[in-house]
C-alpha cells in the first residue's frame, strides 16, 4: 500500500468496510473508546494503525 494511504484518516464508512461491521457500530466502538478515533465537528476520523490495532484485539482463535 503506497505510504500516504496508509498516513490518511479514514472515515467511519472506510473502517466500516475494512472491519465488516456496520457504520454506527463504528461510531459506538469510538464513543466508548474502544476504537481510537478523532472527532472532528459531528464525524469521526480514524489513523489506519487504530484499525488494525483494533482488529488485532478483537480477533478470537477458533476454539480446537
Amino acid at each position: 500500500m503506497p505510504e500516504n494511504v496508509k498516513e490518511r484518516k479514514l472515515t467511519t464508512t472506510h473502517v466500516a468496510k475494512l472491519t465488516g461491521v456496520s457504520v454506527p457500530t463504528i461510531r459506538r466502538l469510538a464513543e466508548r473508546g474502544e476504537l481510537a478515533g478523532a472527532r472532528v465537528g459531528r464525524w469521526y476520523r480514524f489513523e489506519r494503525t487504530a484499525v488494525d490495532d483494533f482488529l488485532a484485539r478483537s480477533e478470537r482463535p477458533l476454539a480446537a
